[in-house]
């Protein structure tokens, strides 16, 4: 019993802290951060990306950006705006949507699952837009420091979304 109290308490207070982000990050405010290097600064400063419209503004000027499925990193803030442009907003796919599924913070560290659906209208990995929407799991890890997104790590099925794009996985 002695286990599950800490864990109850942390939960609320984080459900408590996201919910406070949302409600500030909706009436157009930036949310608030909590001690640099804490789960709840953490969680805040990634809400207020998520919330913000994927700002770029929220990571570091050297930040570093992994697509596990890209043969090399986006580094710096203008080569990870390229990236967030064409799967978020309106490069190589539009009407995209995300269901956060589940978070886990722990310190600077920010771990979320999600559900990524986008209608592909350009073209993606070189090859020509298809038309087709495609739904795809992925996990994110978010390294936060000094209130700021220092590196990221996006895992992701790349053959699944090629062939729900209706091409050949080579």
């Amino acid at each position: 019993m002695r286990r599950i109290v800490p864990i109850v308490f942390t939960t609320v207070f984080l459900a408590v802290s996201v919910w406070a982000g949302v409600a500030l990050a909706q009436d157009g405010e930036r949310v608030p951060v909590g001690p640099s290097g804490s789960t709840v600064a953490s969680v805040e400063v990634f809400l207020g990306f998520l919330l913000g419209g994927q700002d770029v503004a929220y990571f570091a000027e050297d930040a570093v950006f992994h697509v596990i499925s890209m043969p090399a990193p986006y580094v710096g803030r203008e080569a990870i705006a390229g990236m967030i442009e064409m799967f978020f907003q309106g490069g190589a796919f539009t009407d995209t949507h995300l269901e956060l599924r589940s978070m886990v913070a722990d310190g600077s560290r920010l771990v979320i699952e999600f559900l990524y659906e986008g209608t592909n209208t350009a073209n993606f990995l070189h090859r020509p837009p298809t038309g087709q929407r495609v739904s795809m799991p992925m996990i994110a890890i978010y390294e936060i420091e000094g209130g700021m997104i220092v590196g990221a790590r996006l895992y992701y099925d790349c053959a699944r979304m090629l062939r729900q794009l209706g091409h050949d996985c080579e």
